[in-house]
């Protein structure tokens, strides 16, 4: 195994708490997204209503995936997918028509709850995913 390899698969323990919090979140972001789709009728809204879905299904898949899969690749994938949910949010709140036309008057209590599972989410898989990637270019050749 290469010191790269080998640097990208040293995992600490708490690397693992970090991971499963975060999939915690990602089960919250999840559960948000598959309420509004399901019981606040998101799903008859165009292009919106899919992506609600879509968001839900993938938060599920990405959470089951963090304990399985030990990859700091993962973490950056699910900490870019939880930017991305909170990013088309916040253009729902500030753009002039909002995401594909649909605007949200305000923050509502589902959404602090989206705002403050996304964050954490990314945040907990950041600190996960940093350490071995900081390990793995050390150890390269060139780097110092």
């Amino acid at each position: 195994m290469t010191t790269l390899a080998a640097a990208l698969t040293q995992r600490s323990p708490r690397g693992r708490w970090l991971r499963l919090g975060a999939g915690a979140l990602l089960l919250l972001t999840s559960g948000v997204h598959l309420y509004l789709y399901a019981a606040e009728a998101y799903r008859y809204i165009p292009t919106i209503g899919p992506l609600f879905l879509m968001t839900g299904v993938v938060a599920v898949v990405l959470a089951l995936a963090l304990p399985l899969v030990d990859r700091p690749l993962l973490d950056l994938l699910a900490a870019g997918f939880e930017v991305a949910t909170l990013g088309a949010y916040i253009l729902t709140l500030e753009l002039p028509k909002g995401l594909f036309l649909f605007e949200e008057p305000g923050v509502s209590y589902s959404g602090g709850l989206a705002i403050f599972s996304e964050v954490g989410a990314a945040a907990l898989l950041l600190a996960a995913a940093l350490p071995p990637l900081l390990r793995a270019l050390q150890g390269r050749p060139g780097h110092s």
